[in-house]
């Protein structure tokens, strides 16, 4: 589906999903078209988009929106119009977008990182002819590193959201959710990995790290007791959970392996 290294895809209505690359500024729509029998499958182009920024990220959620290196939100099928209401610009060159997770059909909850301190977005989509530029609000959290200002403090390097329930993950492996009932109180930090913590995903009942350390680790949503692991050929890069069974995951390695998990809760 491209002749570049793939930057971004989403899926999308109807057996249809959204990619794009490096190497240009389009973003495509391919349909998987089966024959009559379901016995085989064919990847059909839909539609191009031409964009003006390269993208790193791509969400559905009732409109096909792209987020940009710099943190711009972005229409995808209107972006080039050079409208007012075609892009939101919030966290334009100041938040550095760490995860992008679907909250339903027409909405996602965005995670960042700006000097040590964790942002929260939610933006929300009224379809292909509602301006995006006023359908984001975001929060600022303090992280919860309480370390003297002279000491060097971790990187912050992934983190998710699931309603109040927020988890951040560092450069040097710890992991840190908040508490309740006061949920602007955080954990201590808790040694989950022997390095960068690269992605973080919720379930209803477990919480997931994927490590530059080759592991992905599972552990209790309620206990914080670690509950299974498993290790990669290479440093783990990408994270994905099915969101019709969570217990079913793929993800990918520095060495261009891609694994397909599942286990019994």
């Amino acid at each position: 589906v491209s002749d570049g290294p793939i930057t971004a895809a989403c899926s999308m209505p109807d057996s249809q999903f959204a990619v794009t690359n490096m190497n240009t500024l389009v973003v495509d729509v391919w349909k998987l078209v089966w024959n009559q029998q379901c016995s085989k499958a064919s990847l059909v182009k839909v539609k191009s988009y031409k964009v003006k920024t390269p993208m790193v990220r791509l969400v559905y959620c009732s409109l096909l929106v792209g987020v940009t290196f710099q943190g711009e939100l972005c229409d995808v099928a209107n972006v080039v119009k050079d409208e007012w209401g075609n892009t939101n610009i919030s966290w334009n060159q100041s938040v550095s977008i760490l995860s992008v997770v679907r909250n339903d059909n027409k909405s996602v909850w965005l995670t960042g990182e700006k000097n040590d301190e964790v942002h929260i977005g939610f933006f929300f989509g009224m379809g292909s002819n509602a301006p995006i530029n006023s359908s984001f609000s975001s929060i600022t959290m303090n992280s919860g590193d309480n370390e003297q200002e002279n000491k060097k403090r971790s990187l912050i390097t992934a983190v998710t959201v699931d309603q109040e329930f927020v988890v951040c993950g560092d450069e040097e492996g710890n992991i840190w959710f908040n508490q309740h009932p006061d949920i602007s109180s955080w954990s201590e930090k808790k040694p989950a990995h022997l390095d960068r913590i690269s992605e973080l995903r919720l379930t209803d009942r477990n919480i997931i790290s994927a490590s530059y350390d080759r592991t992905l680790k599972l552990w209790d949503r309620n206990t914080k007791k670690q509950v299974g692991m498993f290790v990669c050929g290479g440093p783990v890069l990408f994270l994905e959970v099915n969101p019709r069974k969570p217990s079913e995951l793929v993800c990918a390695d520095g060495q261009g392996k891609l694994y397909s998990l599942c286990w019994i809760d």
